[in-house]
């Protein structure tokens, strides 16, 4: 699979999958892209050329030992447009990926977006203690699988955890074979609070703007969606019955119903210029 050398000899690893327009994909903390699952990126791969890149310190990517800044990510972004060429693309990531999309837009600035899709963003309204401790900082004297367990009612809807606790094992056992570095979480959580405020960046351009959220998401709350549709009053503000926090991969198929209208009506808008 491609891999493109970034910043400090970082290299990141990228895959692609469809055909269409273009849609570059960042995905959250600790995570990488095989983390979308596949149902959702399969049904946006059926419209658009996905890009899914590797966060650096995540999957495929190298795994620095010292930490990064948000420009460092950024950087990551751009190293992969230019290594497929891409002359415009639709932006969408998730949680930290929304993060790391906006701080695009501010860095590198937003020319060669077509749209912007943020998908559970946070926006300056933190989980309880609890809750961020439980979900991204584990307790590593216990087993791995005890502490992934008690993320999962965090990050899903409660009852879906229950009734799919084969499936997220399995899935918890596919991330173990090439393991996020805790490290990785620490510097990722450090470079995102470390960055300044990316919204007004944003102000600068038209290219349309989604915010998509879940109602239960626990690990962002949904007032995240509430004051960044405010601070960027063109975007256009969609909620997810019921849903948590990675509904991706717990509703898939509405997620991408909903990020596929979105994309569709900024191609319409392209294509009526």
């Amino acid at each position: 699979m491609p891999t493109v050398t970034s910043t400090n000899g970082c290299t990141i690893w990228y895959d692609t999958l469809g055909d269409g327009p273009p849609v570059v994909m960042l995905y959250g903390i600790g995570g990488n892209s095989r983390r979308w699952w596949s149902e959702f990126p399969e049904l946006l791969a059926k419209r658009y050329c996905l890009v899914m890149l590797d966060n650096r310190g995540t999957g495929f990517s190298d795994k620095p030992e010292t930490g990064w800044a948000m420009s460092d990510m950024t950087a990551d972004v751009r190293a992969v447009v230019d290594d497929l060429g891409l002359a415009s693309f639709h932006l969408l990531g998730c949680s930290l990926g929304t993060v790391i999309a906006r701080q695009y837009v501010r860095e590198h600035g937003g020319a060669q977006l077509r749209s912007l899709s943020l998908l559970c963003p946070p926006n300056g309204t933190a989980a309880t203690p609890e809750d961020l401790q439980t979900a991204l900082f584990w307790d590593r004297t216990k087993p791995l699988l005890d502490s992934a367990r008690a993320t999962w009612p965090i990050i899903h809807p409660g009852e879906w955890a229950a009734a799919n606790d084969g499936v997220l094992v399995a899935e918890f056992e596919e991330t173990m074979r090439d393991p996020t570095p805790a490290r990785t979480i620490q510097f990722q959580y450090e470079a995102a609070g470390a960055a300044p405020d990316p919204n007004p960046s944003l102000h600068e351009h038209d290219w349309p703007v989604l915010v998509l959220h879940g109602t239960a998401d626990r690990l962002v709350p949904p007032e995240n969606a509430r004051t960044l549709a405010a601070a960027v009053p063109r975007a256009q503000l969609a909620w997810l019955e019921g849903a948590s926090h990675n509904f991706w991969q717990h509703t898939p198929a509405r997620s991408a119903e909903a990020v596929l209208a979105f994309l569709d009506s900024a191609e319409a808008r392209l294509a009526g210029r």
